[in-house]
């Protein structure tokens, strides 16, 4: 799958680990909040305008602070298994999706509009049946970076990392990860399409 998101530490993720949810839970190294996510074949030269775009749009923003106080789920689509989702809470959020979309707008980068508005969420499992909301203690953590996730296996499996309002050593070791993935794509056809699963999970 491709996405652009932020990934749930291990710390944080144990916390949610820890609620009673229905169905099949999703590992907690797979915890994360989607931002942005792309079509399941996704072209390579598309992979190296998002780079640009979303470290342009991340280079003005601060570490955040998000919340979850409530375990909810999404309706039930069709013979679809039901997501479990612990509904995020944060204005910077939802700041930093719009300005993200704008600037992919911008720029002519595909992003998938499936759903018109845009509802941040974790997915803990997935259930046969809907659920009624569930309140919980709040979960509080802070966003320090975004992470770009690109196919799933092989040498078309690869991730790039977004210090929000990095240091300077922080800049100079993404300045070197850049250039190292343009260099891979640099070796393919920049036409290739970048294959992912179609049931990406978001």
């Amino acid at each position: 799958m491709a996405f652009l998101g932020v990934k749930i530490v291990p710390e944080v993720a144990r916390m949610f680990r820890n609620i009673d949810v229905p169905g099949k839970k999703e590992p907690e190294n797979e915890y994360h909040i989607t931002v942005l996510c792309f079509d399941s074949e996704w072209p390579l030269k598309n992979v190296a305008k998002a780079m640009q775009a979303t470290y342009e749009v991340v280079q003005n923003i601060a570490p955040f602070h998000v919340k979850s106080k409530k375990v909810t789920c999404f309706p039930k689509r069709e013979d679809n298994p039901v997501p479990i989702i612990a509904a995020i809470e944060s204005d910077e959020l939802h700041d930093l999706n719009k300005k993200l979309k704008k600037a992919f707008d911008k720029e002519k980068i595909d992003y998938m509009k499936t759903f018109k508005d845009f509802k941040p969420h974790m997915t803990l499992a997935f259930a046969q049946d809907e659920i009624k909301d569930i309140k919980i203690d709040p979960v509080e953590f802070y966003v320090h970076e975004l992470v770009l996730w690109c196919g799933d296996d092989g040498d078309d499996r690869f991730f790039i990392t977004f210090p929000l309002q990095p240091s300077k050593q922080k800049k100079q070791a993404y300045v070197v990860q850049f250039a190292d993935i343009f260099y891979k794509l640099a070796q393919k056809d920049p036409n290739t399409i970048l294959r992912t699963t179609s049931g990406a999970k978001l």
